[in-house]
């Protein structure tokens, strides 16, 4: 599969064919990096903030008041750490699974393809590779940057692929052979990007979302979730300052809960669907390596020839 010169949007569907073929796996290893990071964010605030607005808020002593409603975000948080952990290393992971699934057609032992970040020898580089991408994305997101970074991105899609099949880069070098490999293909990699983008973060978003509103789960959700959103937000306190403002617009608390329904369903289609994208990028590394060896193997005969 592969070793084919296949185009942007056959490794597109390769992907999902891959990525259907496997769901129950991959929801099933994903669900520990997604929901926990979500129950590690709500225990935090409900143990902390609960105390601080009962308990604390009647004892004398304010900085021990404080300090007991730092100590007990500290659960929440370490679950939250664990789980994201979890998420990072989760995309390199399903990278070496696809590689397996390639040449067996089945995933299995999903801890050793872990190590391919985990090992000691590997998880200091995995750990710069990534502050030095999240330095990326948060120069990228100034918007002086945004067409450089737009560009600049295309190149550096494949730094992930690069780490976990070639070992012995280091992170700066993950980087710089990434951009070698797009070079070539530079139209054809930012083409996928732009399908798979559309494809994972806003089609597939909306039609979970709509789906789910034909079988009237998000009725439902609203019908539970309304009634703790009008007693957590003062939405009363806003329309008055929006009247103060002449901005004729009512904030309600059903607007807030549909908000919030509607970003949490993004946001957890976007999150098990990594293994989608992590799948699509390694199949296209594959490609481009394979075209690499080829190109220089035909260079190589060339220059024979001709001496």
């Amino acid at each position: 599969m592969a070793t084919e010169n296949k185009t942007v949007i056959q490794i597109f569907i390769d992907s999902i064919g891959i990525y259907v073929k496997h769901l129950p796996t991959f929801l099933k290893y994903m669900s520990f990096p997604i929901f926990g990071q979500f129950v590690g964010i709500i225990l935090s605030f409900a143990l902390s903030l609960g105390f601080a607005y009962t308990i604390g808020a009647t004892m004398s002593d304010a900085t021990l008041s404080f300090g007991l409603t730092m100590l007990l975000a500290i659960p929440g948080l370490i679950l939250f750490t664990k789980a994201f952990w979890e998420y990072l290393v989760a995309y390199v992971a399903i990278g070496s699974m696809t590689e397996n699934t390639i040449k067996s057609g089945r995933i299995y032992d999903i801890k050793s393809h872990k190590k391919v970040a985990t090992s000691s020898k590997r998880v200091g580089e995995f750990i710069t590779l990534w502050l030095l991408f999240g330095l990326f994305t948060i120069i990228s997101i100034l918007p002086p940057m945004w067409i450089i970074s737009a560009i600049i991105f295309v190149f550096l899609v494949l730094i992930f692929q690069v780490f976990t099949f070639e070992k012995n880069l280091s992170s700066i070098e993950c980087f710089k052979r990434s951009a070698h490999l797009v070079k070539s293909s530079f139209w054809s990699t930012a083409g996928l990007l732009i399908i798979m983008g559309v494809f994972s973060y806003f089609l597939l978003p909306k039609l979970i979302e709509i789906l789910l509103g034909l079988l009237q789960v998000i009725k439902l959700l609203i019908f539970m979730l309304d009634p703790v959103v009008s007693n957590v937000f003062p939405t009363e306190q806003w329309n008055e300052k929006l009247a103060l403002l002449n901005i004729p617009y009512m904030i309600t608390s059903l607007d807030i809960t549909k908000m919030i329904l509607s970003s949490a369903i993004s946001g957890l289609v976007i999150s098990f669907t990594l293994p989608l994208r992590s799948i699509c990028w390694t199949l296209w590394y594959k490609q481009l390596s394979v075209k690499e060896i080829k190109s220089k193997s035909k260079n190589k005969k060339a220059k024979s020839e001709d001496v």
